[in-house]
C-alpha cells in the first residue's frame, strides 16, 4: 500500500480505504519427513482459510500454490511463513518464494507476511496444564539466530508470568540449554513439578526430541504443540492483515 500527504492543509480528510476482495493466504510451512507435520499444517490451513505450501519435504512447494492462485485470475496473495521466529526461512526462503511466483506469473503481486511467533501465544502453551505446576519449560526448535532465540525467551517469560511460577526456554538442537538443562536449573532453584510445553507450530522430529529431554530430566506433564490454537488462527489473520 502506498501512502501520499495531502499536498494543501484544507484538503478533505481522506475516507476509509476502499475494501476489495481479501487476498488469498498461502501459509508456508517448512515441511516434515514425519507424515504428523504436514497434517497438522493441512488442519491449520482449513481453519485458517488458507492454502498451505513447504519448503522441503512435502508437497506443495508454495510456489507452486501461487502460481495456482494466480491462474484463476487473482491479482495479489500473501504469502505468510507458518514458522515462530525470525530466521533462516523467513528472511531468505520466503523473499525467494514470492519472487519466483512473480516471475512464473507476470501480474501477480505476493505480499510478505511476518512469522507467528508472538507473546500472545504463551496463553495457548499454558491453557490446558494441571493443577500445582511449579516451574515451566519452554520447549522450541533453537536457531542460530540470536533475535529468534531472544524471543523464545520472551515468550517463556511470559506463560511464567501467566502460571505465576518461574520458566525458561529450552532448545532441541543449536545454541542454548536443552530442555532437560532448563528443568534441572529450575529443580536447583526449588520448583518440584515441572511442566514441558511445545512453542511448535505441529508435532515433529524436533518437538519429540525437546520433549525427550524433558522428560529425562523428570518433568511431570509434557504438552502438545500448538496446532490450530485460536491465537494462532488470530495471528494468521492479523499477520495477513497487515502485509
Amino acid at each position: 500500500m502506498r501512502v501520499t500527504e495531502a499536498g494543501a492543509s484544507d484538503a478533505p480528510a481522506p475516507g476509509p480505504a476502499p475494501s476489495g476482495p481479501p487476498r488469498p493466504i498461502v501459509l508456508v510451512a517448512h515441511g516434515s519427513p514425519d507424515p504428523r507435520s504436514p497434517e497438522a499444517v493441512r488442519a491449520i490451513a482449513r481453519a485458517a482459510g488458507a492454502d498451505a505450501g513447504f519448503l522441503e519435504f512435502n508437497e506443495p512447494h508454495p510456489v507452486e500454490v501461487l502460481r495456482g492462485i494466480a491462474d484463476t485470475g487473482v491479482a495479489a496473495a500473501v504469502a505468510l511463513p507458518l514458522l515462530l521466529t525470525d530466521a533462516y526461512h523467513s528472511r531468505t526462503d520466503l523473499p525467494e518464494v514470492a519472487k519466483r511466483a512473480e516471475e512464473a506469473r507476470p501480474g501477480l503481486a505476493v505480499a510478505l507476511a511476518r512469522p507467528v511467533g508472538d507473546l500472545s501465544l504463551a496463553r495457548a502453551l499454558v491453557r490446558d496444564l494441571p493443577y500445582g505446576i511449579d516451574g515451566l519449560v519452554v520447549c522450541a526448535a533453537g536457531t542460530r539466530v540470536d533475535e529468534g532465540r531472544a524471543h523464545v525467551a520472551d515468550v517463556a517469560a511470559e506463560a511464567g508470568r501467566l502460571l505465576g511460577v518461574p520458566a525458561g526456554p529450552g532448545f532441541a538442537s543449536g545454541p542454548g540449554p536443552k530442555p532437560g538443562e532448563t528443568v534441572e536449573r529450575l529443580k536447583a532453584e526449588g520448583a518440584q513439578r515441572i511442566a514441558a510445553v511445545c512453542y511448535f507450530i505441529a508435532p515433529g522430529i524436533l518437538c519429540d526430541t525437546a520433549i525427550e529431554s524433558a522428560r529425562a530430566a523428570g518433568v511431570v506433564h509434557t504438552g502438545e504443540p500448538l496446532g490450530a490454537a485460536p491465537e494462532l488462527l488470530d495471528l494468521i489473520a492479523e499477520r495477513a492483515a497487515e502485509a
